[in-house]
């Protein structure tokens, strides 16, 4: 589905459009967001955005009519009105509560920033990943006012792979699953996907993704 003369070399999040078989993709090094049909083919020029943002995620709120964009380079979110088209970014440091995560992001390498971004309009929140060292579940108010909780996602909650260690294990992704409220989260280092409950109700579950070099599946 990449489109070098777009710009659109390094897809790194997809989100329904809220459009029947229209989808929204980022790429992370290109500032602009873009429209795909079911088939991978852009049906849209790419929506001008905010310089140096860095995409590493998009989700659809379909309550307040805008897309939203988690930006690993600004390291806040990139706001889109869905109707006129207009941008702004909310950084995390304007947000009220960003004092728990402030040393965090001061100290953390600049590439284990914000890499996924998913949207609960019924449970009102907005969900953020951080990558690693350490990876962290970000949730926030839906007018992106206030951060309200972090949950740090540890081997305890059952964030572990047999082939990566807890300093090298990533999030990099993550989408609502809406009738329960939990949230599935992929890793792309560990090739895994977890569901996790953010409320701490129900344990989290593994699946791995992918093969090993004999063909079979991995446990």
């Amino acid at each position: 589905i990449a489109d070098k003369s777009l710009g659109f070399s390094e897809p790194s999040g997809l989100s329904l459009a809220g459009v029947a078989g229209q989808l929204l993709s980022v790429s992370d090094d290109t500032a602009a967001l873009f429209q795909l049909d079911l088939n991978g083919a852009h049906t849209t020029a790419p929506k001008a955005s905010i310089d140096n943002a860095d995409f590493e995620g998009i989700a659809l709120d379909p309550v307040g009519n805008r897309i939203l964009s988690a930006s690993e380079g600004a390291a806040g979110i990139v706001v889109v009105d869905a109707h006129s088209g207009d941008v702004s970014l909310v950084s995390l440091s304007d947000m009220d509560g960003y004092k728990a995560v402030k040393r965090i992001f001061k100290v953390s390498d600049p590439n284990d920033g914000l890499e996924g971004i998913a949207v609960d309009p019924e449970r009102d929140r907005v969900f953020l990943l951080k990558e690693k060292r350490p990876r962290l579940l970000l949730e926030l108010s839906m007018d992106l006012t206030e951060i309200l909780r972090v949950t740090e996602l540890t081997p305890a909650l059952g964030f572990v792979d047999d082939d990566q260690s807890d300093r090298h294990l990533d999030v990099s992704g993550l989408t609502l699953d809406a009738p329960t409220g939990c949230l599935w989260i992929v890793s792309d280092r560990a090739e895994r996907l977890f569901l996790f409950d953010p409320e701490g109700n129900s344990e989290t579950r593994s699946y791995a993704l992918g093969w090993l070099d004999d063909g079979k599946p991995r446990e």
